[in-house]
């Protein structure tokens, strides 16, 4: 993916947007390195049976995203009436004490308790978004919230395999211990970013009026969200429906996550730019008919082409509705957070549940393209260009 050019900013705009892209990543980075494995170090460091491992973790990442969406809005609210950098730093400390305090957890209710009070904390991407948006142009909001979340999908491509690495090393505790390193080691970059208003933008109001308004944004964006990772729990599943073998499923699961993220992230750019304005609508059209159509994919290698034809398009769709108005203040920037947390954990809970429920997979799918098709009737009727 080709790097934004900064040529066109000076000053602290320059070094405040590059400090945020790179702080999303190890931010992504931290939060996803033993994202895969915490099920192996409740069942080996923690003595649960897998069954209940598989439990407590299902159940610590509820909490997680609920806790994520519950403080999105407040975070963002903060940021508007007390600073950007304070709340950065004061949530940052947030994540590095959960963390450490995780690794030297001695049972399952203490992991479970200290990951709801990480949530808490959780907001720091949504933070981050705040900051481009309070130092970004408004014409250029959208290119600069695409490039963090390009920069949050290619961590969050390094980070399982790398954290499986650590903790074939160091063990999961230290693996768990190492998150929190990596959030201290963030620190520096929010010393760099100067996050006061650039002199001569006014301070964007925003009261009960423009929520209202961005109800319809809202509820595009939750669906969108829901197309876009519904599909990350059920890979092994569908793979395995399609004739791999047990034994291949972690290599073939590992290509269809790496060809989906790494599809998403380079198209990011592009589809920025192509999904702007009215013209969004029709790639949440495109998005729910390839959805629909990977429910008849009949091998795995059709089912990768699929799944990277759902992420290149999919990839101009959330910062085209992040990057309004709502961008461009903390409360804003909070509230689509929390559609966008909710709609993650839509996604990923409800494909899971319709084929735990005996039902066939194209019924699954076509939920989710129907939540696809919902986003664009929603952003056809009700979302104002401006807005």
């Amino acid at each position: 993916m080709r790097l934004p050019r900064f040529a066109d900013l000076k000053g602290v705009v320059e070094d405040t947007l590059k400090a945020s892209i790179m702080a999303q990543f190890l931010c992504s980075l931290a939060f996803g390195l033993m994202g895969s494995f915490m099920p192996l170090f409740i069942n080996r460091d923690l003595g649960e049976s897998l069954v209940n491992a598989t439990y407590w973790t299902g159940v610590s990442n509820l909490a997680w995203y609920g806790g994520l969406a519950f403080t999105a809005p407040v975070w963002g609210w903060v940021c508007d009436k007390v600073g950007t950098k304070k709340v950065l730093i004061f949530v940052l400390i947030g994540n590095i004490a959960t963390y450490a305090g995780m690794a030297f957890s001695q049972n399952v209710t203490q992991l479970v308790l200290l990951r709801i009070i990480q949530s808490l904390f959780g907001g720091l991407s949504t933070i981050l978004f705040v900051v481009v948006g309070i130092v970004a142009s408004a014409a250029d909001l959208k290119k600069y919230l695409g490039y963090q979340i390009a920069a949050s999908t290619i961590s969050s491509i390094i980070s399982p395999g790398l954290g499986g690495a650590i903790a074939a090393i160091i063990g999961y505790r230290w693996t768990i211990f190492s998150q929190a390193i990596v959030f201290a080691s963030i620190f520096p970059l929010i010393l760099v970013m100067k996050t006061a208003r650039p002199e001569g933008r006014e301070r964007e109001s925003f009261g009960l009026r423009d929520v209202r308004l961005l109800l319809p944004t809202a509820a595009a964006l939750f669906c969108a969200y829901a197309g876009l990772n519904f599909i990350t729990p059920i890979v092994p599943f569908f793979l395995s429906s399609l004739g791999v073998a047990s034994g291949d499923l972690l290599t073939w699961t590992t290509i269809t996550t790496i060809a989906n993220g790494v599809a998403y992230a380079v198209a990011t750019p592009i589809l920025t730019r192509l999904s702007s304005g009215r013209k969004i609508i029709a790639w949440q059209v495109v998005t729910a008919v390839l959805i629909e159509a990977a429910a008849f994919a009949f091998s795995p290698v059709i089912f990768i082409v699929m799944r990277v034809a759902i992420g290149v398009v999919q990839a101009g769709l959330p910062q085209n509705l992040l990057g309004g108005k709502a961008g461009r203040t903390g409360q804003g920037m909070g509230l689509m957070n929390t559609a966008r947390y909710l709609g993650m954990a839509f996604g990923m809970y409800v494909a899971p549940l319709i084929l735990q429920s005996g039902a066939p997979p194209i019924y699954m799918y076509s939920v989710i393209a129907a939540s696809a098709l919902f986003s664009a009737g929603v952003t056809f009727f009700f979302v104002k260009p401006e807005v």
